[in-house]
């Protein structure tokens, strides 16, 4: 029976994500500009949606209602904090310093530019990828693991890896596309398909022990983060930035899943 329900929501989430990686290569064929990526995430959001509320899944499950909203909060102000401050702070060094890019934009602008990363890449693709596809398959995948890495411990299993792992090779649109026939690979490509399988991995265990705010705030945080320090900053700023971010976000980790143990302790 439990290898019946695999064999089912394995294509399921297969098929979905396939679906979804075509009708992003139609968006870059036949349409332009900004409208392309907020058009997309707006499909992978409804998406999400549909595969929840069409099997009349639970969205508490799914990780939409959050376990514990003080936690929650606490949490994601945290993450979003820790990559934002650090960003805005060498962003404007750089500028009483007199070396950061001459790049204008307007007040709208980086309004509009974090509302995009914030929303439309941080929260719809942990919606999708953390929200539905991971626990699509944690209903048939047992979290038989318990230590993540080092003294790190959360539930865990299979689901968090395959879940990574389609996160990561959906990422491989950024250089494929045969509908016009584009396909530009470059010499840092695997290591941004690595990448993104290991940043899959922490934002599934941030789901794993909470829901999917706390991964979805450090996702658009660091996205918005890179960005503007990219826009503003030099490559030397830009990584020293993004250095001491991850050193204190990781530092903080066994905080996070020691209070998240405490608040679901092991029956």
């Amino acid at each position: 029976m439990a290898l019946g329900k695999r064999y089912a929501a394995l294509p399921e989430v297969c098929l979905v994500t396939s679906i979804l990686i075509f009708v992003a290569w139609l968006h870059e064929a036949y349409l332009s500009g900004i409208f392309v990526s907020i058009s997309f995430k707006t499909f992978m959001m409804l998406i999400a949606l549909l595969a929840i509320i069409l099997p009349r899944r639970s969205f508490r499950i799914y990780g939409f209602i959050p376990k514990n909203l003080r936690f929650t909060l606490k949490w994601s102000s945290a993450f979003i904090a820790i990559f934002i401050l650090p960003a805005a702070f060498s962003i404007a060094m750089s500028t009483a310093l007199s070396v950061a890019k001459p790049v204008e934009l307007s007040l709208l602008s980086i309004v509009l530019n974090v509302i995009f990363f914030m929303f439309f890449v941080g929260f719809v693709e942990e919606a999708y990828f953390r929200g539905y596809v991971q626990s699509r398959l944690n209903e048939v995948f047992k979290r038989r693991w318990r230590r993540l890495f080092f003294t790190l411990k959360v539930d865990y299993g299979t689901s968090l890896l395959l879940t990574s792992v389609i996160f990561a090779l959906v990422h491989v649109v950024n250089y494929w596309n045969p509908a016009i026939s584009r396909w530009e690979p470059t010499w840092w490509m695997p290591l941004h398909i690595l990448g993104c399988f290991a940043f899959g991995c922490v934002a599934g265990a941030l789901r794993e022990a909470s829901d999917i705010y706390v991964s979805a705030s450090l996702h658009g945080s660091i996205m918005t983060a890179y960005t503007f320090l990219s826009l503003y900053t030099s490559e030397l700023i830009l990584n020293v930035s993004l250095f001491i971010s991850w050193f204190a976000f990781f530092s903080l980790l066994a905080y996070f899943f020691h209070e998240s143990e405490n608040l679901n302790p092991r029956a």
